[in-house]
């Protein structure tokens, strides 16, 4: 089964317990956390929320099953720099619907590596786990995340008001969704071509 797909100089990752130190890192800083519906996070916090999770995924790759939980550690090829982590999270009782999810570490912004991790879990969705749906969803002024979502080929969908209670002010949540049906097989090809 495979564990690991390349970018160029990213690996995305199946998450383990060795990458859980570098995602608390990456979860207590009120810059990564600014726009996400959690965090700053207590190491303690990150490790409760994630170690079942990772305890979930090395089970079923022990069992030679793709996991339940989608949760993957992105590091560049050549150092292993850690680059950030995402995810897709199984929508309740829908099953093939998936709620996308990427941090990036703030050291690592702005050299499309969030790009690349919401293409990665596009691929990975509609080819390797045969979802039918993928939902998006950001807090409203998180423009780099917004962004990323549509250029992936999400559409809008709409406004939740008032979701997010942040620093004594109030934040509407905008979401997103793209559907197998909305990726071309000549994008799908692509894709597959890319993450090898």
């Amino acid at each position: 089964m495979k564990l690991k797909w390349n970018k160029n100089n990213i690996i995305f990752s199946y998450c383990t317990e060795a990458d859980l130190k570098d995602i608390a890192s990456m979860l207590s800083k009120k810059s990564v956390c600014k726009y996400l519906f959690f965090g700053p996070n207590t190491e303690e916090a990150t490790m409760a929320y994630f170690s079942p999770l990772i305890s979930s995924i090395d089970d079923s790759l022990k069992d030679d099953k793709i996991p339940d939980f989608h949760v993957f550690t992105i590091r560049e090829k050549d150092t292993d720099t850690f680059i950030g982590q995402c995810a897709l999270i199984p929508v309740e009782f829908t099953n093939g619907n998936y709620l996308i999810g990427y941090q990036i570490d703030d050291s690592q912004w702005r050299k499309g590596y969030g790009n690349a991790a919401c293409e990665f879990l596009v691929y990975y969705a509609f080819d390797v786990i045969d979802a039918f749906r993928i939902t998006g969803d950001c807090v409203e002024g998180n423009i780099g995340s917004e962004k990323t979502m549509i250029k992936a080929g999400f559409q809008p969908e709409g406004r939740q008001r008032k979701y997010w209670l942040n620093d004594g002010k109030w934040h509407d949540r905008l979401l997103f969704a793209l559907m197998k049906d909305d990726v071309s097989e000549q994008r799908m090809k692509i894709l597959r071509e890319t993450y090898i």
